[in-house]
């Protein structure tokens, strides 16, 4: 049986070139070959086309056009999740460059012990990356649409004590807790550096976060460029962070009309950490 294939294409460069390129692959995709679901979404500065298809990615119509457009660039992401592989790859000048395939088992959505809740128009609310470090401690990343941390938990009985950074890396905040219902103000504390290799660790665990996840406004424009454009085109708002559109979009697929994007894979056993640092740090 053929697997579902969900695939972006994404046509940036030349505004002038748009319009006839968006017409030279419609003719195209009527002689291509292909079995499934296909829509466009496209603004002024792209052209953007999705595919729900059984087989294989119409990849010959869209390198022929891009020969004959040679000022256009066409990027494209898919996603396999029956065979468990995810790609990228972009198109220019009628060949295909830059082709990167992985598998999706390990990346940040897949993975157990992560949280994410946004407003339905994308503001992202609380990300959560966490991870045992020992018993009855947890450390992770924790970040909403303005600003983020590095955090460490532990509990003993009832007890809590939350750490969190503040843009370097030390402990500088601090929350004890009676119970994990309860939110006492931080404590702003003499900084504590963080241990240099559990410091890299945690860093290198946000940045595969933030990978599958998270762009930045401030990052550079070309790293950007498709989750600007898919924002504008969805009227999602921009802030300092925002989940990449991608995601977005899946997670309001889910969702009922109006109700809140949420992700989780949190064992039950750690909710409780999320509902303290949604009460504590992001409250």
């Amino acid at each position: 049986m053929n697997l579902l294939i969900h695939a972006t294409l994404t046509v940036t460069g030349d505004r002038e070139s748009l319009a006839a390129c968006d017409a030279r692959i419609k003719a195209l995709l009527v002689a291509e070959a292909y079995t499934g679901e296909f829509g466009e979404h496209h603004g002024d500065d792209a052209l953007s086309y999705d595919f729900k298809v059984h087989g294989g990615i119409p990849f010959p119509a869209f390198a022929a056009a891009s020969q004959e457009f040679p000022g256009l660039t066409i990027t494209a992401e898919w996603v396999n999740v029956a065979a468990g592989r995810k790609g990228q790859a972009q198109i220019a000048n009628g060949a295909i460059t830059d082709h990167r395939e992985e598998a999706v088992a390990l990346a940040a959505g897949d993975t157990r012990n992560r949280h994410l809740l946004a407003d339905p128009d994308g503001t992202l609310r609380i990300a959560v990356a966490l991870m045992a470090t020992a018993p009855g401690r947890w450390a992770g990343y924790v970040l909403d649409h303005e600003r983020d941390a590095l955090f460490d938990i532990a509990r003993d009985g009832d007890a809590i004590e939350l750490l969190a950074t503040d843009g370097a890396p030390d402990w500088v905040l601090r929350w004890r807790l009676a119970g994990e219902d309860s939110a006492p103000a931080p404590e702003v504390i003499a900084p504590q550096r963080i241990d240099p290799a559990q410091y890299a660790a945690l860093e290198q665990f946000a940045q595969a976060f933030v990978a599958d996840w998270i762009w930045f406004r401030d990052a550079p424009a070309e790293s950007n460029a498709i989750d600007v454009d898919r924002f504008a085109r969805y009227g999602y708002t921009v802030h300092d962070a925002n989940v990449r559109a991608a995601r977005l979009h899946a997670l309001r697929n889910e969702a009922s009309e109006g109700r809140p994007l949420l992700h989780d894979t949190v064992d039950p056993e750690c909710r409780w950490i999320v509902g303290v640092l949604l009460r504590c740090w992001a409250g």
